[in-house]
């Protein structure tokens, strides 16, 4: 019996004309992300995505590797982003060699996550560029910066929460509804600030 020779696929692409091997092509993935559902939020939204789109087709040496978008979700808690846990486990899975972003607190708002997620990527060779920060993750100086100015983005979250409280607590001390129009049952009268 002959045996048989297994040629495995090639993800390279072959001039045929000039039978040389070209440059492999980068199979690139966006993450893209809106923490709100406000309309100019939705049109942000709509905007990076036909921008990633158009950016990664623009590229010859790159190949869309899919565009991953969470509408509305807040950037603290990772487990509820579930387009960005896809992104990860499609990089994890090899079909992903570079994810572009547009900043570091659309990848994540904390300091942990985002060093975990993108240890885990460099890890597997999948590089993570931020445009806002200039910064691409397998770079020497890559880790070095994205601490810092991960450390920013949380810090920058921390204090919003801080003042939405503050601004809330205030509120409540005035006599003011918080959080809903009435309560059943009784009517708010807004210059007394009163229930009835």
């Amino acid at each position: 019996m002959n045996e048989v020779e297994i040629i495995k696929a090639s993800t390279s692409i072959i001039d045929r004309g000039k039978s040389k091997k070209l440059e492999k092509r980068l199979r690139v993935a966006a993450y893209c992300r809106v923490s709100t559902n406000d309309e100019d939020q939705f049109n942000s939204y709509r905007s990076q995505v036909k921008y990633y789109t158009e950016l990664i087709n623009s590229k010859k040496e790159w190949t869309l590797a899919g565009i991953y978008a969470d509408e509305a979700i807040t950037g603290t808690q990772v487990v509820k982003r579930e387009e960005f846990q896809r992104l990860i486990n499609s990089c994890l899975n090899g079909e992903v060699d570079m994810v572009i972003t547009k900043s570091i607190s659309r990848f994540a708002r904390n300091t942990l996550d985002t060093l975990k997620y993108v240890r885990m990527l460099k890890e597997k060779n999948v590089a993570v560029t931020f445009e806002e920060e200039n910064i691409n993750t397998l770079t020497m100086d890559g880790e070095l910066l994205l601490v810092i100015l991960s450390s920013v983005a949380q810090q920058e979250v921390e204090n919003i929460s801080a003042n939405v409280k503050k601004g809330l607590k205030m509120k409540m001390q005035r006599g003011e509804l918080v959080g809903f129009q009435g309560c059943l049952g009784y009517d708010y009268d807004k210059a007394t600030k009163t229930l009835k």
